[in-house]
């Protein structure tokens, strides 16, 4: 399935000088939920670009919202919100990387 606008949004993210510096990355999340409550079966696709790292990389972890947040709370050594550092949380740092490990680095 292709979407032009995501595509168009991308393709001007590449084209830009300042993509090519630093570890950047672009996270695109499809978000069609099935409205279950019990067995949490409802799953999204995340697709994370760098330009940086192995490209193809997949992962089987069960990640939710707050882990996202972890993750770029991590990549920017913010301090968390809300309950992304709640105990369970886990960053997805097989897909960016250790920058999101602890929110430290």
């Amino acid at each position: 399935m292709r979407d032009v606008a995501v595509e168009k949004i991308v393709s001007a993210i590449h084209a830009w000088p300042n993509w090519k510096r630093g570890h950047s990355a672009i996270i695109t999340i499809w978000d069609e939920n099935d409205y279950s409550v019990q067995p949490v079966i409802n799953q999204v696709m995340a697709i994370v670009d760098t330009n940086y790292s192995f490209h193809g990389i997949t992962s089987s972890n069960f990640y939710d919202h707050f882990s996202l947040l972890r993750s770029i709370e991590g990549g920017f050594r913010l301090p968390c919100l809300n309950n992304a550092c709640t105990t369970g949380v886990q960053a997805m740092s097989d897909l960016f990387g250790e920058a999101t490990e602890s929110g430290k680095k």
